[in-house]
């Protein structure tokens, strides 16, 4: 046992130590992963166990003014952070290699500027998580999907990963397409709040554009990953995101097949 428990140590060391970019450790909630598993546990806790019952007896909160608020600020900043890699990457730096792009871990300008937007990509992500607490609050637990959860959760623990060990490079074409993504989507939730006759339009519109993301994606991350061992960008780091924009592209296709496909067809 306690060998089994020291080797857990020097694995956990090994991974979260020696070899995570150190740039971030100093940053809140990039240092040791506890405080984030600690926000995890009490999140799913939250929306799945403690939220329903704790609702269960009591009126929807009306949130819509708070909502309103929290929309604008998630379009403000996802177009910030999205103009701001575009901007930078495209047109200052005019250097983005769409076969390969290897991280900068350097403590330079260039490479202090991936690092420090991979993290308020983190946290932006770790932000979204009041989506869910919003349903909860409004008793719209329906909402509270396996896909909304699952995919609320891993882009928090998959943002976390990313920062540590590769903070920009090929990686960041997922920041720029959720970003992207996002500031649409919460600006849709905005406009929808004030009931507008166009809000099917753009639900639907929406789901599309979340599934040219998860192609797009796809293509990004299996294109260097299975055509170019050249590439200096960590394999595993690939693979992951190649088959998480697999795994996600399916369940949004299932959403998109049932709300749009089926119920065509059945009206």
């Amino acid at each position: 046992m306690t060998l089994v428990l020291e080797r857990m140590y020097d694995v956990y060391r090994e991974y979260m130590v020696e070899r995570r970019d150190m740039r971030s450790a100093h940053l809140p909630l990039a240092g040791s992963p506890w405080p984030l598993m600690l926000l995890l546990a009490t999140y799913l806790y939250g929306v799945l166990h403690a939220g329903p019952r704790f609702m269960a007896q009591r009126k929807a909160y009306d949130l819509r003014k708070v909502i309103r608020v929290y929309n604008i600020v998630q379009v403000l900043i996802n177009s910030v952070i999205f103009l701001w890699i575009v901007i930078k990457m495209f047109v200052v730096y005019r250097d983005y290699n769409f076969s390969c792009q290897v991280c900068n871990y350097t403590s330079d300008y260039r490479g202090m500027e991936e690092m420090y937007l991979s993290y308020s990509y983190f946290l932006l992500k770790v932000l979204d998580l009041a989506d869910t607490v919003f349903f909860v609050l409004r008793k719209k637990q329906s909402h509270v999907s396996f896909l909304h959860v699952y995919h609320h959760t891993m882009m928090v623990i998959g943002s976390y990963f990313g920062m540590l060990y590769v903070p920009g490079g090929h990686a960041i074409m997922l920041g720029i397409w959720n970003t992207l993504v996002h500031a649409v989507m919460y600006l849709y939730y905005f406009v929808s709040s004030y009931g507008s006759q166009y809000s099917g339009w753009w639900k639907k519109h929406l789901t599309r554009m979340q599934l040219l993301q998860f192609v797009h994606l796809a293509f990004h991350f299996g294109i260097p990953l299975f055509f170019n061992s050249e590439c200096k960008f960590p394999r595993f780091w690939m693979g992951v995101g190649f088959l998480q924009a697999l795994f996600i592209l399916g369940l949004f296709m299932d959403f998109y097949i049932k709300s749009y496909v089926v119920k065509r067809k059945e009206q």
